[in-house]
């Protein structure tokens, strides 16, 4: 009959305690060549940004585009607090004065705070559930530069012949129909560009 020897134990601890450790590291090397793949031999300087799919770098590309659209539409409220300041004409025309409410909503809502919650998204999911990187990474690239188009065409239209949309970001009929004025319908494409920017960003999450 075979007894074990403590030595025997202590061989087998420490048998055991080698085999959990190579472990560790070859799941760790994994995690790093994961994390890599993304960057191992990726353009530098500004092709980084404009052909990335690693999510921390589309992350903070969505977090910065927040906040430039953030500063953009603060300096219209500010026009907007302004007039607003004393009964009477202040500093703009009161339909320059409805252009600013009707652009600044569109811009806080869907260029402000949208953006800002994909970009903390982008960070923050693959690192939640271990994943090297976001679904569809191409898409996930796209739906950002789409982005700044969709809001080119929105400012663009305050210079437009008639001025920019002036019926408020809701869109209330007939103001936005029999009322609007021409530039409704760059309007309308730019906040359907963002829809399809929150649908592919939204499908890279899933």
């Amino acid at each position: 009959m075979k007894t074990s020897t403590p030595n025997s134990s202590v061989h087998k601890q420490v048998k055991s305690s080698a085999v959990n450790e190579a472990q560790s590291v070859s799941t760790n090397s994994v995690a790093i060549e994961a994390d890599d793949h993304h960057h191992h031999g990726a353009p530098s300087g500004i092709g980084r940004w404009l052909y990335s799919t690693n999510h921390k770098d589309i992350g903070t590309l969505y977090l910065w585009f927040s906040f430039a659209m953030f500063l953009t539409g603060g300096a219209m409220a500010m026009i907007i607090r302004a007039e607003l300041f004393q009964p009477g004409l202040q500093l703009v025309e009161p339909n320059f004065f409805n252009q600013m409410t009707t652009v600044h909503g569109l811009i806080m809502v869907f260029g402000a705070v949208m953006p800002a919650f994909t970009g903390l998204a982008n960070w923050m999911i693959p690192m939640m559930i271990g994943a090297p990187d976001m679904a569809l990474p191409r898409m996930n690239n796209l739906s950002f530069w789409i982005l700044p188009f969709a809001f080119l065409i929105l400012i663009a239209s305050l210079f437009t012949e008639g001025g920019g949309p002036n019926f408020g970001w809701t869109f209330y009929a007939p103001l936005s129909t029999t009322y609007g004025p021409d530039s409704t319908a760059l309007f309308v494409f730019s906040v359907h560009i963002m829809g399809i920017s929150s649908i592919m960003g939204r499908l890279t999450s899933s």
